[in-house]
């Protein structure tokens, strides 16, 4: 009888043995798939969350650049508005403001400029004098950074921001043509029309 529980054992073992070394062979390859898959799926997570931290990054940059040139736009528009009421209401008529010529457009040197918020802007007046007219002045107003020489501003496509205006300086109900300055009867700059207004 014990010869035969032995030999039971035996079989029993025989027949037990290769199927539990099949389940844990299967478990040990079910545990490399998963690994497989677990790294794959952390290469694909961080590929996306680069690409999307280099697309923050960018539109950060694209923001700043944006809000420079705005902040740049924003100063040449002062300066050539400064430089047009200034002209508006103390023309600067002579040998230095001829049709053609650029000079000054408040002060008494060379170049009038404006600094605001870091940007530093020379701007560049010449005024044509029809003193009988209703279009008594026509005022051409050039303004470049203050990196570009007067020369490079002051050519056909060198200017930053070129503004044209064209100033009445008699009363609204009009009055005899005058030959002469609006300074004599303090008209200047009764009516202002921009006619033109280019940026770069």
């Amino acid at each position: 009888m014990s010869t035969l529980r032995a030999r039971h054992s035996a079989r029993s073992r025989h027949l037990h043995g290769p199927r539990g070394e099949r389940r844990s062979d299967r478990r040990a390859d079910e545990r490399g798939a998963v690994l497989v898959v677990a790294f794959i799926y952390l290469v694909a997570v961080s590929v996306t969350v680069l690409g999307l931290s280099n697309w923050v990054a960018s539109d950060l940059s694209n923001t700043k650049g944006f809000a420079n040139s705005r902040e740049q736009h924003t100063a040449a528009q002062s300066t050539v508005e400064l430089a047009m009421q200034n002209m508006r209401y103390t023309p600067l008529i002579g040998a230095n403001q001829t049709w053609g010529q650029f000079n000054y457009c408040w002060g008494a040197g060379g170049t009038s400029s404006l600094t605001i918020d870091g940007y530093s802007f020379n701007v560049y007046c010449s005024t044509a004098w029809i003193p009988t007219s209703a279009v008594t002045r026509t005022v051409t107003i050039d303004a470049c950074p203050t990196s570009v020489s007067a020369a490079a501003c002051e050519s056909p496509n060198g200017t930053y921001l070129q503004a044209v205006v064209v100033f009445d300086d008699y009363p609204p109900g009009g009055a005899a043509p005058v030959n002469g300055s609006c300074v004599l009867w303090s008209w200047c700059g009764e009516g202002e029309t921009i006619t033109s207004w280019i940026w770069a």
